[in-house]
């Protein structure tokens, strides 16, 4: 069986100002439809039915260790 690879969305419409916010996108990442302190401010503002609603994080990065 041929394992799929899935291609990671284009999130360039999420800006530094939307960190620690919910945001609302169209299916197709390129349209910003609203922004909120939560998900129900977010939910509120947009009555698209379809959308993809997340919480941005602020990049933490990482930090390796070794044994």
């Amino acid at each position: 069986m041929q394992e799929k690879v899935v291609k990671s969305p284009n999130i360039s419409v999420i800006k530094k100002q939307h960190i620690n916010k919910w945001v609302a996108l169209s299916t197709d990442y390129k349209k910003l439809l609203a922004v909120g302190d939560s998900l129900s401010a977010v939910l509120k503002k947009t009555k698209q039915s379809n959308k993809i609603v997340i919480k941005v994080l602020p990049d933490l990065g990482y930090a390796p260790i070794s044994r």
